[in-house]
């Protein structure tokens, strides 16, 4: 082979791998769409990259380089949110929604327990037999590893069922991080047709501190957070209670980060209990599951039982207000 004869094959050599290297080009074929990865962020710069430089270029590194961004490494208490890519077979998946989305779509294999189901006719919650013989004959054992979704993520439905289970002593259960949404858009497998398991005999191990109790909540031990709506606080309201709106811990359709949850948190005391209450179960289980998420102490509790004790607990010749006067000062925890 003559030295003119190697220089060429050289240079055809380089020409034929130049695409490869060139991994980063929007060429004609198509372009590198970080939506379509699990657990990534687009427009987030993911720790540990490569490519990454100084002043935040996230355009220098290539495909290869990035990593899925886990956001339960996010919170102090993430074990309880589950990744859509570690969702198994050995999982029961349960959708908790209380619309009619479960016959027209759900994941694959998921069973479906309305979140209202746990609630009576007065919208209380029911008993604790009455909660476990739901679970129990939807062929739910307390020794399952429970995954819960709604159709629609953070609208408190799943963060509500995840409080119930906790409450009857549930080991292992959490949130799925994601939609059905997300589930579709990722190409998860997902169903239409009914699934129901063998009823079984669910047996209870009740978590008492998980709901509040009148006594406690009036002793001041805890600190007390309002989710209702800001002008049902006005009106009345636990004394001493801080106003919380639960779009506070909601960023587009999902419970913040961890990050951004210790700044809607900061004014809390991390060593004191806290007790959040509503007259709405979705609203208050909703900030109950991120102050789980950010590993504080805390229990639920309802406006309704509160004034049902106030009504019979005042001093004679009072009024039985619904909580402390209107004209005191107003207290909010953090911003949307």
């Amino acid at each position: 082979m003559t030295k003119f004869n190697a220089i060429g094959i050289l240079i055809l050599s380089l020409i034929a791998f130049a695409p490869v290297v060139d991994a980063g080009c929007s060429c004609s074929g198509g372009t590198w769409d970080p939506s379509g990865f699990l657990n990534s962020e687009i427009g987030t710069v993911l720790p540990g990259s490569a490519g990454d430089s100084a002043a935040g270029n996230s355009g220098s590194g290539t495909a290869g380089t990035q990593k899925s961004f886990d956001r339960g490494a996010s919170f102090p208490n993430g074990a309880i949110l589950k990744a859509m890519k570690s969702v198994s077979s050995s999982d029961v998946v349960m959708d908790v929604s209380n619309t009619d989305s479960y016959s027209t779509s759900h994941i694959n294999n998921a069973i479906h327990i309305p979140s209202k189901a746990f609630l009576n006719g007065e919208g209380n919650l029911k008993t604790d037999e009455e909660l476990a013989k739901v679970l129990g004959d939807a062929g739910v054992s307390r020794d399952d590893s429970i995954v819960l979704y709604a159709g629609k993520e953070s609208s408190g439905e799943a963060e509500f069922a995840f409080l119930v289970l906790r409450y009857l002593g549930q080991k292992d259960v959490r949130l799925l991080d994601g939609s059905l949404g997300d589930w579709k858009a990722a190409g998860l497998p997902e169903e239409t047709s009914e699934n129901i398991l063998p009823g079984t005999e669910y047996g209870p191990m009740v978590k008492p501190q998980v709901i509040a109790e009148y006594q406690y909540v009036k002793s001041g031990q805890a600190q007390v957070i309002d989710v209702r709506p800001f002008v049902e606080f006005g009106k009345g309201r636990i004394p001493g209670s801080i106003a919380l709106d639960p779009a506070n811990v909601i960023k587009g359709d999902k419970i913040k980060t961890g990050t951004d949850l210790g700044m809607v948190f900061s004014r809390l005391d991390k060593e004191k209990p806290i007790v959040v209450y509503s007259d709405d179960y979705s609203r208050s289980a909703l900030v109950w599951y991120a102050l789980q998420l950010m590993g504080y102490e805390a229990s639920i509790y309802t406006w309704e039982d509160w004034k049902a004790h106030k009504a019979t607990d005042v001093p004679a010749g009072t009024t039985p207000a619904g909580g402390d006067a209107v004209a005191s000062k107003y207290t909010k925890l953090g911003t949307t």
